[in-house]
């Protein structure tokens, strides 16, 4: 049990935090770093019952990536409400389904014909894509990466390979996935050094050892690929760090599947919907999966996935191993209030959000790769556009691996971090074992970016005064 002590909680707050101890579910990972109780929030400001204001670098673990309350979505939220709540998109038709789809097949990666399955969350796009993709080939047998981050659903939490406290005490999990290394080049596994651990594969394309792993070893000594259904992947992972794989790494993955007729699965749920300064992380290699899965960001914090795929896995009319009609579906999934929220947030995206995510983005990561130069315990900087990781350790002079860099008492410096900058007015959140992640609403300017980066500077300072 959380005991609300700190001076720095006012009564009030105090009063509500109990409040929801005694009546809320009891897994929640409320934090004693940030002790956040909201009154209301505007644009990349949130603001808690005692008035206080706070710069949103966490936009709600990247959902809202248009800003709090944007004012086109409540309008577009608004005139829906007047004209239809609910119906159900899985067995009527309506508009405002119609043309999220519609846009979602224009914007995403891959020139063929694809359709669309709307649900209400991201596991939920988990589920429906493993569904797809085992119906279609038939094959019983799948591959994640170790540090990915798919949902807390049987099937979310059996792709995952983040935290041992997603999946504990649940087993028996999801059969026959494998899980294996994904390139996180600053704490490689293999102790390989990037790019030295690149071979050329018997058709010279390049493959770095963190999937060579996967077709010398697990293809090998493990299991048969053409039993395999499918690959899932976040093209930058999301929970496990923040990590953005080398240049190679999508490209290779690809040919892979190609190979082996495998079902090639992008997670995009956190790096989708322009937060790197492109609609899609993938666009930045240019590369497209069979399935693309989107969420968070998508309605602007209303409660919405897309799971968007070729059509020849989603349509028997095009494709006759792929799913029959009832074979999926979703009570509220393509809910069009929902719709109108997601219509009105492409097109605020599109029009304005994407070029600020890549300009903006590039000040705040010149801004974090200065302020690395001034402390040892940076050890990188990394990500694209509004997606960006700080790794924390000890000394960045001397390698090392896990576990996590802590202070003299014996805290997580991540989390530490992360409550200082709380008690300045900036809210952070960590990733992974050992960092940080800087996810704020995409409408920020360099002014937000130049005043989280000073907060840092001044937290980091004194957070390594501790570990000396």
């Amino acid at each position: 049990m959380i005991e609300y002590k700190s001076p720095e909680i006012s009564k009030k707050a105090r009063a509500m935090m109990e409040r929801d101890e005694k009546s809320m579910f009891g897994a929640h990972t409320r934090t004693r770093e940030i002790p956040l109780v909201v009154d209301h929030a505007e644009g990349a400001r949130v603001t808690d019952v005692d008035g206080k204001t706070y710069l949103d670098f966490g936009a709600g673990f990247a959902v809202v990536g248009t800003g709090h309350c944007h004012p086109d979505v409540i309008n577009a939220v608004n005139d829906q409400m007047k004209k239809l709540i609910h119906i159900s998109g899985s067995d009527f038709y309506y508009m405002p389904q119609i043309e999220v789809a519609e846009k979602l097949i224009q914007i995403t990666p891959g020139d063929f014909e694809k359709r669309v399955y709307l649900g209400n969350s991201g596991a939920e796009a988990v589920e429906a894509s493993l569904k797809i993709a085992r119906y279609f080939t038939g094959r019983p047998r799948m591959i994640s990466f170790l540090g990915a981050f798919h949902g807390r659903t049987f099937a979310g939490m059996t792709m995952s390979g983040s935290k041992k406290v997603q999946r504990a005490h649940l087993s028996a999990l999801i059969p026959e996935v494998y899980h294996i290394p994904f390139p996180y080049c600053y704490r490689c596994v293999f102790a390989q050094k990037y790019p030295d651990c690149i071979k050329q594969d018997y058709r010279g394309v390049p493959l770095i050892h963190c999937l060579s792993y996967l077709t010398d070893v697990i293809f090998e000594r493990l299991i048969a690929p053409d039993d395999v259904s499918l690959i899932m992947v976040e093209p930058i992972q999301g929970e496990g760090g923040y990590i953005t794989p080398p240049k190679e790494f999508l490209p290779a993955l690809r040919k892979i599947a190609d190979d082996h007729g495998i079902t090639l699965i992008f997670d995009e749920i956190q790096s989708g919907m322009g937060r790197t300064g492109r609609w899609f992380a993938c666009d930045h290699v240019d590369v497209a999966p069979d399935i693309i899965l989107v969420a968070k960001a998508i309605a602007s914090g209303l409660p919405m996935s897309a799971t968007i795929g070729k059509a020849s896995l989603m349509d028997p009319e095009v494709d006759s191993r792929a799913w029959r009609p009832g074979v999926h579906g979703s009570t509220f999934g393509g809910n069009p209030v929902i719709c109108a929220a997601a219509h009105a947030t492409l097109k605020i995206i599109e029009t304005k959000l994407i070029d600020n995510a890549h300009k903006v983005g590039a000040v705040l990561k010149k801004g974090l790769n200065e302020m690395m130069s001034r402390h040892k315990i940076i050890g990188e900087v990394r990500g694209l556009g509004l997606m960006l990781g700080i790794e924390l350790v000890r000394d960045r002079g001397k390698k090392e691996f896990f576990p996590p860099a802590v202070t003299r008492d014996g805290k997580n410096i991540k989390e530490v971090i992360t409550g200082e900058c709380f008690k300045r007015g900036l809210i952070v959140y960590g990733a992974g074992i050992s960092s940080l992640r800087m996810s704020p609403p995409l409408m920020i300017t360099v002014d937000d970016a130049t005043t989280a980066v000073k907060i840092l500077d001044e937290v980091i300072g004194l957070v390594e005064e501790q570990l000396k």
